[in-house]
């Protein structure tokens, strides 16, 4: 794609977006995955939630986009979508059961993937420098909206 800009000014922008989370999300992913489990005070097994992740609420993420739409010096470039705060998978579970008020995480129950990547997250310099752009939601402010998103729905 980049290829395309760089040949014939074609306008484009790469965006490598990270773990994007939010209301009504399906429940194949982490995030959604452990709020339903909580919200129906389950025990569910997780590894032992070391690997550290970033994840950004999806109101930032589109507000990035929207960025990226307007901004002609971004074209050519891959931005990074992330909050910039990578935490351990561990504490995003914890924030959930405890906003959840339920949930019985088994930490260590899923073996980690002999491949898994214990640090994942992205610089978002580039976003910050050329953007201005900046999260506006915290995991603990995103995970709140999340919750009261599916607790309607359970």
């Amino acid at each position: 794609m980049l290829n395309l800009y760089k040949v014939y000014n074609f306008p484009c922008t790469i965006i490598r977006l990270y773990q994007a989370y939010g209301p009504y999300q399906k429940f194949n992913r982490l995030v959604p995955l452990v709020i339903k489990s909580c919200l129906n005070d389950e025990s569910f097994p997780c590894t032992s939630g070391i690997q550290k992740r970033d994840f950004l609420y999806i109101d930032d993420f589109i507000n990035l986009i929207f960025k990226i739409f307007k901004n002609k010096k971004i074209r050519g470039h891959i931005i990074n979508a992330g909050s910039g705060k990578p935490i351990k998978v561990k504490q995003l579970i914890e924030f959930i059961k405890k906003y959840s008020k339920s949930g019985k995480p088994h930490y260590g129950k899923i073996k980690m993937r002999k491949d898994e990547i214990l640090n994942m997250y992205p610089s978002i310099y580039k976003a910050q420098k050329i953007l201005k752009w900046r999260p506006k939601i915290s995991i603990q402010q995103g995970i709140k909206k999340t919750i009261k998103s599916y607790s309607e729905k359970f």
